[in-house]
């Protein structure tokens, strides 16, 4: 599985300033796969990525977070990327403020394991590159689209 496969640059966006807090992130994230994913129910997918949330900050650290969730009104599995340049406050384990957040959700049916894998080439990708750093001289969601290709293509050849 390859971020290729399920990736798509219409699937990333830059918001430079938006959110306040935690539920305001999760609300815009719930809107970026509603709208690029043409679900019908923003509602539903901000209440399954609220509902992860509340068993543990999806918040990995050094700036990047992983929300995702299930929900019985999705069907198969939706992701997006969007990134803050400024940074949010997401109770990330190393207290610092995230600006990468990587979610997906999927419905209830869908395999664990393929939503698992997903969420583990991000972290790969944010281990094993100098993502941190370089995001942060994007200028477009294309660019960032192109840049997360590019570092998976580093890990893969590491």
């Amino acid at each position: 599985m390859r971020l290729k496969d399920f990736l798509k640059p219409e699937y990333v966006k830059i918001i430079n300033n938006g959110a306040k807090n935690k539920e305001d992130i999760l609300n815009e994230i719930a809107g970026v796969l509603t709208e690029k994913h043409n679900l019908d129910d923003k509602k539903e997918v901000f209440k399954a990525l609220m509902e992860r949330e509340k068993k543990g900050s999806t918040g990995l650290g050094k700036g990047l977070a992983v929300p995702h969730g299930r929900s019985p009104k999705v069907k198969g599995m939706h992701v997006c990327v969007v990134y803050y340049p400024s940074g949010k406050d997401f109770e990330a384990y190393d207290k610092k403020p995230s600006s990468l957040f990587f979610s997906a959700i999927t419905s209830d049916d869908y395999s664990p394991h393929e939503q698992l894998e997903i969420l583990r080439i991000i972290a790969e990708i944010y281990e094993k590159t100098d993502i941190a750093e370089v995001i942060k001289n994007v200028k477009d969601s294309n660019e960032l689209f192109n840049l997360l290709i590019k570092k998976e293509e580093e890990t893969i050849n590491i």
